[in-house]
């Protein structure tokens, strides 16, 4: 009997017809079958490149760049010689964050095929997210010279020039792309963001629009006309509608940051509810330093339809007290506790505007009418919240509001009578705690921990958070803080004092912050005509914020540069242990934290990149000597970030702390809420009444306003000497665009406006322009001169 043979030899490679049944399934979306299929493929024939390829496309195009670089590895072992599979291993190796092996590839694929424009736009791109624009612009000016028609190829050059600060070029770059595509709605959008840093208002205008026709919803677009139109001064409430419609397409940085600055100049009594709900979450979430929509906020529940009404009476009846219904009219308080935005500011920032604290003054005082009526007339939910708002607000400016003689007597008592029912482990309402934390911080309750062991409805749980949790964890903080300097000067004892019985700032919620960018992207985009020594790409970035106070500042420094290491240091261990629980609170590393006198930070025996010290120089004995020593820890080419106070700008405020020191006010909390209420009652139009900053709106901050142990100010042309004799080359002022655009109107031949003798005769002109700050970069150029 004869043996039969086996009728067919196993394929080794698929046949043409599954490949082109697989890619059709790819080409019509049906991506779960293409995997199955293309995985089967793989598990068939693991020696052919199609499947393997097949499967790291479509899980790069899924954007699962892990199994994308295994299979894509695979593919590129099985058949080297295929520049295309090179190409999409450096895709795949790219969204993972592994940049320099993307660049490999795509080196490998243009040596397989040097007229590859795909290849060349890929590894420009990699160039850019590596923070290399001046290679990524020559990778895409190869790709224009091989194929000079390609509109995006000329688009991402203007990015490229963009980033390297070359905007007359990055404009052209893009007028190029819009010619060549005038539908191209991201490089008309780019351009017109180009233009405007240009100065060139209306053909940004024009830009935004021409965008917007190709595509009505591109958020970016729509937020560049609402910033042309601020810059403008047009109708505010024009540039929030066009944000609105930004945000609908998703909560953008830039969306949000324009929206605050259309609330800061919208006037209120436009405002409808859709955009008090906005300005809630723009507070609670939070779109911006909280600080800087305080204003705002106060002003739309001013001219609140319903809420309205009650601050009237409140400012009418100043400084008469109120009853409830008096105060509150028929709605009550639950009518305060079901606007949200009244519990987003009230918890976020101290009010700042003199008609609303009137009117919380009146209402805290009918709040402890409440509390001691409790037992008998319970408060409903909305009331409840509200009042618990309003004793975190008290917290929040430390107790900065007015309190009567007898109003503080009767507090007084409702203090001890907590503290009594704690003792006695007695049935305790919830206004009762409410009331005292309104008036007295509960933490300073001899049994505060007690009242963490009772429940409690919500908005007294996240009061005690406020006013018993939080502070303990502070205070294990401040006892685990290491030294790094002993704290001998005079000067510096005094002002550790200071911040250790007021830290300062009591932030709540940081300003929100993008992506990690190199440092030289950050520089480069915040100043794109200054002329700076780049740094490169470097592993890591070593950064010194020096005076961190309670952390606000190293945070953003944090999240903000790529790689970020942050020593931030400060005189006070109450600051440093507010810092380092806001540092664990929002999840945020690379920060230590450690208390030292900058004046002893000579010794330390490292050096930084970038050293940050804003609004802390000034308050030593010595403010030369303190940048000096800083000074000498940077590294050469490093950078600095400083905030100095104003000659200029301080004099309305140098005028009113010599007028409270005349009338014998000391920086005790009493004498300062008196202090505070003298200044209030002064005239409108009093001089005096300038200087009711935000600062002025609580007590750390009204300490460092006007009762500061030591504080110096100076000039730019004092700023200019300093920065000549010690090799410091100035990058620019950190400044908002319409001071920056007077100045440049002023002075056409500085776009830069790094010319100090002209910000001289500019702020004697207007001398408000640095009321906080001069705020400002430097670079280190060369060592000081003889």
């Amino acid at each position: 009997m004869q043996t039969q043979a086996h009728p067919v030899e196993m394929a080794m490679v698929p046949s043409r017809t599954e490949k082109l049944d697989v890619v059709a399934l790819y080409n019509a979306g049906l991506f779960a079958e293409t995997e199955e299929r293309a995985t089967d493929l793989t598990r068939r024939f693991p020696t052919d490149v199609f499947g393997w390829s097949l499967l790291g496309t479509l899980h790069l195009r899924l954007g699962q760049s892990g199994p994308a670089v295994a299979s894509l590895k695979k593919a590129v072992a099985l058949s080297p010689e295929v520049p295309d599979i090179h190409n999409n291993l450096g895709l795949a190796l790219a969204e993972a964050g592994c940049l320099d092996e993307a660049l490999a590839c795509y080196g490998q694929a243009l040596a397989l095929d040097p007229g590859s424009v795909r290849a060349l736009t890929n590894q420009g791109a990699a160039f850019e997210a590596a923070g290399r624009p001046h290679e990524a612009a020559a990778s895409y000016r190869q790709a224009i010279a091989l194929s000079p028609d390609q509109a995006r190829s000329h688009y991402n050059l203007g990015n490229a020039l963009k980033d390297l600060g070359r905007l007359e070029e990055a404009e052209a770059a893009y007028a190029t792309a819009v010619a060549l595509a005038p539908d191209y709605a991201y490089a008309q959008t780019n351009r017109g963001i180009t233009l405007r840093e240009l100065g060139r208002p209306d053909a940004a205008m024009a830009c935004a629009r021409a965008a917007l026709e190709a595509d009505s919803t591109l958020a970016q677009a729509l937020d560049l006309l609402a910033a042309c139109l601020l810059d403008r001064g047009d109708d505010p409430g024009a540039a929030l509608e066009l944000v609105a419609r930004s945000l609908e397409q998703g909560p953008g940085l830039e969306a949000r940051r324009l929206y605050c600055e259309c609330l800061r100049r919208l006037p209120p009594w436009q405002a409808d509810a859709a955009t008090r709900d906005m300005a809630a979450r723009a507070l609670a979430e939070p779109w911006t330093r909280p600080e800087l929509l305080a204003a705002p906020a106060c002003r739309l529940l001013e001219h609140h339809e319903s809420l309205g009404p009650a601050v009237t009476r409140a400012v009418a009846a100043w400084p008469r007290r109120l009853s409830g219904g008096a105060l509150f009219g028929p709605d009550g308080p639950q009518a305060w506790g079901r606007e949200p935005l009244v519990a987003s500011l009230l918890a976020a920032t101290p009010v700042c505007t003199v008609p609303l604290e009137r009117f919380l003054t009146q209402a805290r005082a009918v709040l402890l009418t409440a509390a001691e009526q409790a037992v008998a007339t319970p408060p409903d939910a909305d009331a409840l919240g509200f009042y618990a708002s309003l004793a975190r607000q008290c917290h929040v400016n430390e107790y900065a509001f007015a309190v009567a003689e007898e109003e503080e007597t009767r507090a007084t008592a409702g203090r001890d009578a907590l503290e009594a029912a704690l003792a006695a482990d007695r049935d305790i309402p919830a206004l009762l705690v409410v009331a005292v934390a309104a008036y007295f911080p509960l933490h300073s309750l001899e049994a505060a921990e007690r009242l963490l062991a009772r429940p409690w409805p919500g908005p007294v749980d996240a009061l005690l958070t406020q006013q018993v949790r939080e502070p303990a964890e502070e205070r294990g903080y401040r006892e685990d803080t290491p030294g790094l300097t002993a704290i001998v000067d005079a000067v510096s004892q005094r002002v550790r004092l200071q911040y250790e019985e007021n830290p300062y700032p009591r932030w709540i919620k940081s300003a929100p912050v993008d992506e990690p960018v190199l440092f030289d992207a950050y520089l480069r985009r915040r100043f794109p005509r200054a002329a700076f020594a780049p740094f490169g790409a470097r592993d890591g970035l070593d950064v010194l914020v020096a005076g961190c106070g309670t952390g606000q500042h190293a945070l953003e420094t944090a999240r903000r540069f790529r790689g970020a290491r942050v020593l931030a240091v400060d005189l006070s261990l109450s600051s440093l242990g507010y810092a380092r629980r806001k540092t664990r609170e929002l999840g945020v590393s690379g920060i230590e934290y450690a208390q030292a006198d900058i004046l002893g930070l000579s010794d330390l025996g490292r050096r930084f990149d970038v050293i940050e010290s804003s609004g802390v120089l000034h308050h030593l004995a010595d403010p030369l000597a303190g940048w000096r020593v800083l000074l000498s820890l940077l590294r050469p080419g490093g950078c600095m970030r400083l905030g100095l106070y104003s000659d200029v700008a301080r004099r309305g405020i140098v005028r009113a702390r010599a007028y409270l020191f005349a009338r014998g006010y000391t920086a005790t909390a009493e004498s300062m809420r008196r202090c505070r209420q003298e200044l209030l009652d002064l005239p409108a139009d009093d001089p005096l009444r300038r200087i009711l900053l935000n600062d002025f709106f609580s007590i750390s901050g009204c300490r460092d306003l006007l009762f500061h142990v030591c504080e110096h100010c100076t000039t730019p042309l004092g700023l200019k000497a300093f920065l000549a004799e010690n090799g410091l080359a100035l990058l620019g002022f950190d400044l908002d665009a319409p001071a920056l655009e007077a100045y440049r109107r002023r002075y056409p031949g500085d776009p830069a406006a790094t010319d100090l003798s002209n910000w001289h005769y500019f702020e004697e002109d207007n001398p408000d322009t640095f009321i906080e700050m001069y705020q400002f970069w430097v670079q280190k150029t060369a060592g000081p001169t003889a």
